[in-house]
């Protein structure tokens, strides 16, 4: 049952994931100062708020002062396989239904990266915001799994309790019927000894009255 329940999860992610394949786009959105040039990615099945925690570790980790959140500004990051000055990165993210939209525009110094002017650092922009993409939708599912893998042993759980359960009570079924078979027997017996007792009480009834007459009579 347990992998019944996986295998259903894992090919609906794969049903999604076909439909909507993680690519990155390049587009001229409102982001940073004005409408800019930017790379845009919607990561399936992902959280914003997620997004915007791992997106702010990463740009940590290129050494950028971090500001805003949905809008975020990430001042002087060095990723030298875009460019060997330092870079501010701005980016949007959206919560969208089943998806987040999310936007990073990488300011340069006078111009925004593009795919026309800077081939080598627009590649490597592209690969850095798709590897990404897939690590947090990758995230995003497992999260779904381990959810998916808690309901279940849950569900198998309540099942062997219900089991052990029905047990018990066949168990107690089965003691209440030979208490039952017992009781009829016991009230049969009883009726037997009934009867008994009433003869042996008209006799002994009888004998009183026999009695009572002899201490009338003596005078």
């Amino acid at each position: 049952m347990k992998n019944l329940f996986l295998i259903l999860l894992v090919a609906a992610f794969a049903f999604n994931a076909n439909g909507q394949k993680t690519k990155v786009t390049e587009s001229t959105e409102k982001i940073g100062n004005g409408k800019n040039n930017c790379l845009v990615v919607n990561i399936a099945e992902a959280n914003a708020d997620d997004i915007i925690k791992e997106w702010k570790d990463k740009m940590k980790g290129f050494g950028a002062k971090v500001s805003g959140k949905s809008e975020m500004m990430a001042d002087d990051a060095t990723i030298l396989a875009i460019s060997s000055n330092t870079i501010d990165v701005y980016s949007v993210t959206e919560q969208k239904d089943g998806y987040v939209k999310f936007m990073v525009a990488f300011d340069l110094g006078g111009a925004y990266l593009n795919s026309k002017e800077h081939t080598s650092g627009y590649k490597a922009a592209e690969k850095m915001i798709y590897d990404f993409a897939i690590a947090m939708a990758k995230d995003a599912v497992n999260k779904q799994l381990n959810a998916q893998k808690e309901m279940v042993s849950k569900t198998e759980k309540n099942i062997k309790d219900l089991e052990k359960e029905n047990e018990k009570l066949a168990k107690d079924i089965e003691d209440y019927k030979k208490r039952i078979e017992d009781a009829e027997k016991k009230t049969e017996e009883n009726k037997s000894s009934i009867e008994t007792e009433n003869k042996n009480l008209e006799e002994q009834n009888s004998a009183l009255k026999d009695l009572e007459k002899k201490f009338n009579a003596v005078d």
